[in-house]
């Protein structure tokens, strides 16, 4: 790490999946894949070591989310609440990498760490991942925060997802929070709790504890987000009887960014014990759904999802468990990819197919035309589990409809 050059696995394999997209079909093609090991540190220079011998500086749990900045090869990934299910005061932050991508080279994927960012409140107070740093009184003043989605902004600021409240914040890209986006109360859980089961049993709206926003897309105009709910809130059946997850109707909450104005539309889900791990926006209507399970390597796949002919059930406070209404039509929704098809060999990678495929953006546009699609996976900062990095090429007739982000302005590091 002396030289902000982190250790690669890199593998090359040529792979090719039709995909049921809108119009023709198109070739999606594995340029590479890089891994960056489970024990290296960021460049947060904290270093205190949590009980369970984590030390506060390990670069991982930041496969949650990432976006491409414009500019360059540089990316933003910020790390979630860290280990232990939010029973540690792990300091909230992102990263910021350069990801080379070179098809056909050796390697065809390179990444380094540039720098790594802290996360304050408006008053410069230090966030925390501690799931018990909410405030009785008011949510909105709580110092918890536990990133799952980000997406860079017109002016080159950062919206983040939470999956805590959920929430919808701005930070400056030297970490401060500017504001928090109005969410609607129905996302809210009245009674928050540290303890995800006490939780549960406490409340009769509102996400379920650990799976609030999960994902989070922008408009190629800057102008709309998207946050999608991992599992459907609490009222919609996001849990059984016996407190177990259930329910497939997810919400995608639309926010205009200048207004604050919102709806909300139904993404109905394969199965139940499936989860919604990230949103891509290709246009204003279109948008790649990362949807799995938990299992080893069983189910993890992209569909391309539009919002044009959905309904609005944003004056709805309760959707079925599974069934929805005549009145209720929820975005249609196709296959696009699947990242268990043996053509690809991603289930042979060091260690198998790992579980938590969490992050997606599209990267620079290739010299022939084909747009990046890179993917990024959370290890949930377990020190012999790699941070894996795939980077795919797809073919630009398949996301015609799309527009490659403008360039923001990123700060340089040193």
């Amino acid at each position: 790490m002396k030289n902000a050059r982190i250790a690669l696995l890199a593998s090359v394999a040529a792979a090719v999946v039709a995909c049921a997209g809108t119009g023709a079909l198109a070739d999606i093609t594995l340029i590479g894949t890089a891994s960056i090991p489970g024990n290296a540190t960021d460049k947060s220079g904290l270093t205190n070591v949590f009980g369970d011998k984590i030390p506060h500086n390990r670069l991982g749990s930041f496969g949650s989310s990432i976006d491409y900045t414009g500019k360059g090869d540089l990316y933003i990934a910020p790390n979630d609440r860290g280990p232990n299910n939010g029973e540690t005061p792990f300091r909230p932050r992102f990263q910021t990498f350069k990801i080379g991508i070179e098809p056909g080279g050796t390697p065809a994927v390179n990444v380094e760490l540039v720098s790594t960012t802290l996360l304050s409140n408006e008053s410069g107070e230090a966030l925390t991942g501690l799931a018990s740093a909410f405030s009785d009184k008011d949510q909105r003043l709580g110092a918890r925060f536990d990133a799952e989605g980000v997406r860079i902004s017109a002016n080159g600021t950062l919206f983040m997802s939470d999956e805590y409240g959920p929430w919808v914040d701005e930070f400056s890209m030297d970490g401060k929070r500017l504001r928090r986006l109005a969410v609607p109360s129905r996302f809210f859980v009245d009674h928050p709790d540290a303890d995800a089961e006490v939780e549960i049993i406490s409340n009769a709206k509102g996400r379920v504890a650990n799976r609030g926003f999960e994902g989070l897309a922008i408009s190629p105009d800057k102008t709309k987000l998207w946050a999608i709910v991992q599992s459907p809130l609490i009222q919609d059946g996001g849990v059984s009887a016996d407190h177990k997850h259930a329910g497939v109707n997810n919400r995608i909450l639309e926010i205009v960014i200048a207004t604050g104005a919102t709806r909300e539309f139904v993404y109905h889900m394969e199965s139940h014990k499936h989860g919604v791990s990230e949103l891509l926006a290709i246009n204003d209507h279109e948008f790649l759904v990362l949807e799995r399970d938990g299992a080893a390597s069983k189910m993890r796949a992209l569909y391309r999802i539009d919002i044009t002919n959905a309904t609005d059930v944003s004056k709805i406070d309760s959707l079925p468990f599974d069934k929805l209404p005549e009145t209720i039509t929820p975005v249609s929704k196709k296959l696009w990819l699947d990242f268990t098809e043996e053509k690809f060999g991603l289930k042979a990678l060091p260690g198998g197919m790992p579980e938590k495929l969490e992050g997606l953006t599209f990267g620079p546009t290739l010299a022939d035309g084909r747009r990046t699609l890179v993917v990024t996976i959370d290890n949930d900062l377990f020190a012999d589990k790699p941070n894996w990095f795939w980077v795919f090429a797809v073919d630009a007739k398949d996301l015609a409809a799309s527009v490659p982000m403008a360039e923001v302005a990123v700060p340089e590091h040193q």
